[in-house]
């Protein structure tokens, strides 16, 4: 049985067009994470926003 597939060349199976190029939803999501790391770091930087923790605890407690 696996003598059978000793002969088959595996680039006989693959499709030529679409050999090297990555699925839509993949590109989607890699951009996307790019840009909500972008976004999250420019937030939630002490440097570029001035957000911080001790500053949103003491805002919380004195609601």
């Amino acid at each position: 049985m696996a003598e059978d597939f000793d002969d088959v060349n595996i680039e006989d199976f693959e499709a030529k067009e679409t050999a090297k190029k990555l699925p839509l939803g993949w590109l989607i999501l890699f951009w996307g994470l790019i840009l909500w790391g972008i976004y999250y770091f420019a937030m939630y930087s002490p440097s570029i926003s001035g957000w911080t923790q001790e500053k949103a605890y003491e805002k919380s407690i004195t609601k």
